[in-house]
């Protein structure tokens, strides 16, 4: 048969209390029941488990070993209790996040100021990732949320892990203000193609900036010629300031500054950015909290995105 908790809760009752009565008022149950479950219990054993007697009750030998098995699990169960206490009070007032640094400097100073005035006691910290990186540390349980960018739409899906939509970035072409598609109005769109001969700026082969940058190239095709490899939109935005290249940099990224140009992409090119969290993420309150404030930054530089490129 199959043995519970509360039957050997039922026999420790019994030890303890030294009589059937006592038993009862420790388990909160009338006596009769107390009785009915022993007998029962022993019925379904086949063995004496309780010796009744004028002074009270005593344990079997099969009895008190049973008895012994339930402190064990008595113990077990508060040292279980006091793990979740002890999870959820870790969890309540942290926040662990990670993010990319043009996505840490867009989304996070709002999101942080208010956790900040309303937690005060919070305990925040954040750390770089690469743009799609950051998920291994949420499945590891290192991070309890991270800003992440796909540049091929919806990131693959992880067990364990659960992806918000943030916004959509843009794309644009970083160019030397004296480079020929760099003139004329800044509204104007550029086709790739115009790029052919350029030098490019961008990352390492495989990573997916330069996935992305090798298929719209192909897509219009060229091979594109990439001389200049790193993972900083801001090198990458210097190297064109000196007039030795062109970039992909992303809306975020930008950073306006003597001797550049930024202009449209026609195909445009995007960037999806998202938030990664455990699947099961309740435990974080301060998570769902940053969540809901980065959605309405997101959403904000949305409508600029959009109020831009209408002026422009």
């Amino acid at each position: 048969m199959n043995l519970t908790s509360s039957q050997l809760a039922l026999l420790l009752a019994v030890k303890q209390g030294g009589s059937l009565a006592r038993a009862a008022e420790t388990l909160g149950i009338t006596s009769p029941a107390v009785s009915q479950q022993l007998a029962k219990l022993e019925r379904d054993l086949g063995a004496l488990l309780v010796e009744r007697g004028a002074r009270g009750a005593k344990l079997t030998p099969l009895g008190s070993l049973l008895a012994e098995h339930s402190e064990r699990v008595s113990a077990e169960l508060s040292r279980a209790e006091e793990t979740v206490a002890d999870y959820l009070g870790a969890h309540a007032n942290r926040l662990r996040l990670g993010a990319f640094p043009s996505a840490a400097v867009a989304l996070l100073p709002d999101g942080l100021t208010a956790l900040r005035y309303r937690h005060p006691e919070a305990q925040l910290s954040v750390v770089d990732v690469p743009t799609d990186g950051g998920i291994e540390l949420i499945t590891s349980g290192e991070l309890d949320m991270a800003i992440t960018a796909s540049y091929s739409g919806t990131p693959s899906a992880v067990e364990g892990v659960r992806f918000e939509h943030l916004l959509t970035d843009p794309l644009r072409v970083v160019l030397p203000d004296d480079h020929p598609q760099a003139q004329g109005p800044a509204s104007q769109a550029v086709e790739l193609k115009a790029f052919e001969k350029d030098a490019w700026a961008c990352s390492i082969t495989g990573r997916p900036a330069r996935t992305q940058l090798n298929s719209a190239a192909a897509d219009s095709g060229f091979v594109p010629w990439v001389p200049f490899q790193t993972e900083s939109y801001d090198v990458a935005q210097a190297l064109a300031a000196s007039g030795v290249a062109v970039a992909f940099v992303p809306e975020l990224a930008l950073v306006p500054g003597r001797g550049t140009r930024a202009r449209r992409l026609k195909p445009a090119l995007a960037r999806e950015i998202f938030v990664a969290l455990p699947a099961s993420a309740g435990h974080v309150a301060l998570a769902g909290e940053l969540l809901t404030i980065l959605k309405k930054t997101g959403k904000a530089l949305h409508r600029r995105q959009q109020s831009a490129a209408t002026l422009g």
